[in-house]
Parts: C-alpha cells; structure tokens; sequence
C-alpha cells in the first residue's frame, strides 16, 4: 500500500503533474508503536497508571489479514476488490495527498490531481490484485483495575 502511493505520486512528479517540492511534502504521518512501547505506562511502578491502579494482565499482537483482499480471495472479482479496497485507503489518506499541494492551485486543479491518483492506484489493483492488501496487526491487550489505587 505505502509503496504503491509512493510510486504513483512519484511518478507524478516525473511526469511533473506535481512538483518536486508537492512529492517531498506528502508524508503519511504513521508510527506502530512497538509492544515495549504499548507496555510502558504499565510497566512503570511509580507512574500515574499504576498509580490508578491499572495492570496489564495480558499483552499480544496479532495479525489480521486485509479484509478486502481475504474477500477477493473467495469472489475472485477485481472490479469489486478495487471498489471496496481503494475507498478505505482514500478516507484515512486523500488528505495528506491534497495538502501536499501548492495552495496557490486553483481547487479543480488538485481535486483533478487527486482523484487522478486514486484512479491509477485502483487501475494498479485490478491489474494485480494479488499484490494489493493492508493487513493489520494489532495489539491486544487485557487490563484490570485493582479496588485500591496507591
């Protein structure tokens, strides 16, 4: 997913449909905390969440497989994949795309830019679908607050 936008927006910039300048500006603002990460709050004897009297009993991540690509794989039909799987990447991301542009560009402009986008990464999963997906992984976690904070 993050490699395929990539890609396209880069070529976008080859092509000069955005400017060197509008491709540098387009970062996803991720970060996946590792477990360490997750834990630490609980972990920390003396600070606020302990102090509350929360533990953390359990603790695992799991992965879940891309819904839409695990239901691809039982209808096998690309127009559909494509149509459930690229509006779900587009609600969390169109964004970032259209505020990586110059604000000076007229609203038609980027709204054409974008959906521009969009169109040659749904072109790109019905090409290939196989090589499309988000999988997750997410961590569980089981917390229980004791009667008697400290």
């Amino acid at each position: 997913m993050f490699g395929t936008m990539n890609e396209l927006w880069l070529g976008f910039a080859a092509e000069g449909v955005v400017t060197e300048a509008e491709y540098r500006a387009m970062t996803l603002p991720q970060y996946y905390k590792s477990v360490a990460e997750v834990r630490a709050p609980f972990d920390d004897v003396g600070g606020p969440v302990r102090a509350a009297g929360l533990r953390l009993e359990a603790c695992e991540t799991r992965a879940v497989p891309c819904p839409f690509a695990a239901a691809f794989r039982v209808h096998r039909d690309v127009e559909r994949f494509a149509r459930e799987y690229i509006p779900t990447l587009r609600n969390w991301s169109e964004g970032t795309f259209a505020g990586a542009l110059d604000p000076a560009r007229p609203e038609e402009e980027w709204r054409a830019i974008v959906a521009r986008f969009w169109q040659g990464h749904a072109d790109r999963v019905r090409a290939a679908p196989q090589g499309h997906g988000m999988d997750y992984v997410h961590v569980y976690m089981t917390i229980a607050r004791t009667t008697q904070a400290r």
